[in-house]
């Protein structure tokens, strides 16, 4: 949105809900050293995307056309914007995309290596291969922001939520649109709140979104302060944000986290000795959004069923998504199911940004099968109108049938969507949710902390494929922890220039860093979606710094206000 320049800060972009309110009842009980105010600053390193797959791409310019060979988290989408950049015909671009491996959110656009890939196979009439070194993809690449932010948070003498203030300043390099505040508006109910968001423009390198961009760092300084609160009020963790989240997807995960044994089990009291072990809780939302064009086609080709869309698969699971939602609505066997996808001729599939490829494509694979199942009927009156089909009636059917496709469409949400659809992107009704619970050992005196046992409970509705689902939360887990823990971009303060640009400077998680990790998928709420699940990918990383550094905090009675948690400043706080 339009924000007014200071210097070279943008800003603020403010949500309010009775702000004047909420200003008044804090700078009260700032002035009356009230107890139950939480002021504090909290800070965020830069991190990078660091997928395993650097940005590459492969480019023939031919004489009746562009071939892209591209890793990319939206085939269909860098077609069009492909076509539109070098003023082509759009079915003259085709983009094609076998595997990602990895994007987090780096892979959207037109890259500077498509860009060079472009021009240079224009220039020479030859195909051209360009592919970023590890030292480019950690500079030129995009990356989270890194955030300073101060949370306010006010408690009246019942305990409730009174007043809250989120204000946050993000250090984008060349870019603007941090929302790290903003998503702290949509937590805790309706009490009365302003959140303020400012952009700190500087000439290193431009950020992008990242996986939930705005979301870790707005849960590292809200539940941090959430914590403290309770600590204050001398409550358990997990009741308060009971008592004060009026969301029931949270609520039943709260109930649910309350019950685990990590939880029940966790020390209690002040601890000492060198190694000392914590429990901490966070929780976390996030939007709901769907991509209203996408599309699925079932072609019988050979004898068997083809599913194929202009989608791709960045490593969360769409092929298995695809293949099973058909199998399961028509009631075949395994395997019974080829998908082709990662290729912009194909009909119209969503980009994999904004937990949206799921939610957007399942549906369409579903209304595919249901139309592929009247088609069949056509051919084999065998065929039955509703439940599992024959083995031998399919193969009849489909040898029947040679050469029949038909498209499924994704379909209205039953309320509709809140937002008008816009470039396939609108915002659906309702916040998926997570809570998470960490638990860590701290060794006082090397200063290291080791994260042991996770339990990631998510409300995301109905889990479409269980295995791809739990991958993607458990992977959220270990991101997590990198960006609690490790992930620092370190730059030169004079020049700018980029000081970790491979990776043993700037570390990512190793296996011996990873918790035991136990997922929970709470599978209510979202009846109104067509399909009744919603995307994870995002929601499930949130959260998880947070529960650290709060488990942390237990562990210790030191608050960490920092991230990373690095050995030096967890040494000197607990000192």
């Amino acid at each position: 949105p339009p924000a007014s320049w200071t210097g070279n800060v943008r800003g603020p972009g403010t949500l309010s809900w009775r702000g004047p309110t909420a200003v008044r009842r804090l700078r009260a009980a700032a002035r009356a050293g009230d107890p139950l105010l939480v002021a504090e600053e909290y800070t965020t390193a830069t991190q990078l995307h660091t997928p395993l797959e650097p940005h590459v791409c492969v480019a023939h310019w031919r004489g009746d056309g562009l071939d892209l060979f591209a890793s990319t988290q939206s085939v269909g989408k860098l077609a069009d914007r492909v076509a539109a950049r070098w003023e082509l015909d759009r079915d003259r671009v085709r983009v094609v995309t076998e595997h990602v491996g990895g994007g987090f959110g780096a892979k959207n656009g037109v890259s500077v290596d498509i860009r060079a890939a472009v021009e240079l196979s224009r220039l020479t009439g030859t195909p051209v291969r360009v592919s970023f070194t590890r030292a480019e993809e950690l500079t030129d690449a995009g990356h989270r922001p890194g955030t300073r932010t101060r949370v306010a948070l006010l408690a009246d003498r019942d305990g409730g939520l009174a007043a809250m203030s989120v204000d946050s300043h993000g250090d984008g390099g060349v870019s603007v649109g941090s929302t790290t505040a903003t998503l702290a508006f949509l937590m805790y109910g309706r009490a009365p709140r302003r959140v303020r968001d400012f952009d700190v423009v500087t000439h290193r390198p431009p950020g992008l979104p990242m996986r939930g961009p705005g979301g870790p760092p707005m849960a590292w300084a809200l539940e941090q302060a959430v914590d403290e609160m309770a600590h204050r009020l001398g409550e358990d963790p997990i009741s308060l944000r009971l008592r004060w989240d009026g969301n029931p997807k949270r609520r039943a995960l709260y109930e649910r986290a309350a019950r685990t044994a990590l939880w029940r089990e966790r020390p209690r009291g002040p601890r000492t000795g060198r190694f000392r072990r914590g429990v901490g809780v966070a929780a976390s939302n996030w939007l709901y959004l769907f991509g209203p064009k996408a599309r699925v086609e079932l072609v019988v080709q050979g004898g068997e069923l083809v599913a194929r869309a202009a989608t791709q698969d960045l490593g969360t699971g769409i092929r298995t998504v695809l293949a099973e939602t058909v199998t399961e609505r028509l009631g075949l066997p395994g395997g019974g199911v080829r998908v082709e996808i990662g290729d912009s001729s194909s009909v119209h599939g969503t980009g994999s940004y904004g937990s949206r490829t799921t939610p957007s494509m399942g549906p369409a694979a579903a209304d595919a099968a249901d139309r592929l199942r009247t088609a069949l009927r056509e051919h084999n009156p065998r065929v039955p109108a509703h439940g599992p089909i024959d083995e031998h009636v399919l193969k009849e059917a489909l040898a029947a049938a040679e050469g029949l496709s038909v498209v499924g469409e994704r379909g209205r949400d039953r309320w509709g969507a809140l937002t008008p659809e816009n470039d396939d992107l609108a915002v659906g009704r309702g916040l998926s949710g997570a809570v998470h619970v960490m638990e860590v050992e701290v060794d006082t005196l090397l200063g290291r902390v080791r994260p042991t046992r996770c339990w990631a409970g998510i409300a995301a509705g109905r889990i479409y494929s269980e295995r791809t689902a739990r991958n993607q939360c458990e992977g959220a887990v270990v991101q997590g922890v990198g960006y609690a823990l490790f992930e620092e971009r370190r730059h030169d303060p004079h020049t700018g220039a980029i000081l970790t640009d491979d990776l043993e400077d700037y570390r990512i998680p190793g296996m011996g860093d990873v918790p035991e990790t136990e997922v929970y998928f709470h599978q209510e709420g979202f009846e109104h979606v067509p399909g009744g699940g919603v995307g994870l990918g995002e929601v499930s990383v949130v959260g998880v710094a947070a529960a650290l550094g709060n488990a942390v905090s237990d562990a210790t009675g030191w608050r960490p206000r920092e991230l990373p948690l690095r050995p030096d400043r967890l040494i000197e706080g607990i000192r």
